[in-house]
Formats: structure tokens, C-alpha cells, sequence
């Protein structure tokens, strides 16, 4: 019989490292198309979301294949951080988003 929860679980952390590929891949492919640095490409938005919710996905298949309850809770804790730093990303747009659209209105 198949372990069903096995192939979940494991498939959770496979799916999180795929996505970080494709994001890692085709942030690189961007950085190169506009001549900029991969991090520099990476540190925008939509990039950083998009791995930490690869990050997520394999933090959760982590937490999920784990035996050992303290690894269980440093998975955890490391899975809190990561949705904390998102949030503050996001925090930290749109603060910035009004103060961008004051400036095109003022050069405009």
C-alpha cells in the first residue's frame, strides 16, 4: 500500500525547491535581459514573494516528514520568520508606493 502522507509530505518540500529553481531561473534570465545583478532582481517584490512562498512549501515538507518534535519547532519557528519578513516586505512597498506616486505627480 502506498504511504499516501509519505508522498504528500515529501512532495511538499520537492514542489518548494522547484519553485525556488524557477524563480532563482527566471530572475536570472530577467537580470540578464535588463544588465542587472541577480540579487538586485530578486530583491524586488514580486521575486522575493514568490521564493519565500518556495521557502514555505519546503519549510512545510520539513515540519511534515520530520520524526523529532524539536526539529519539528525549529522548522516551525523558521517558517514564522519567514511569513513575518514577508509581511514586512509588503509593509515596506506600500509605505514606499505613495511617497513614488507624490514624486511622478511632482515631475509629471
Amino acid at each position: 500500500m502506498i504511504d499516501a502522507w509519505g508522498v504528500f509530505s515529501n512532495a511538499l518540500w520537492i514542489l518548494g525547491l522547484a519553485v525556488i529553481l524557477a524563480v532563482w531561473s527566471y530572475a536570472s534570465y530577467e537580470a540578464g535581459r535588463s544588465k542587472q545583478r541577480v540579487r538586485h532582481k530578486l530583491d524586488e517584490l514580486g521575486y522575493a514573494l514568490a521564493l519565500n512562498a518556495g521557502m514555505l512549501l519546503f519549510l512545510a515538507g520539513m515540519v511534515a516528514t520530520e520524526d523529532r518534535g524539536w526539529a519539528r519547532v525549529l522548522w516551525s519557528i523558521l517558517g514564522l520568520g519567514l511569513i513575518a519578513e514577508s509581511v514586512w516586505r509588503i509593509i515596506q512597498h506600500r509605505k514606499a508606493a505613495p511617497s513614488s506616486e507624490a514624486q511622478k505627480r511632482s515631475d509629471g
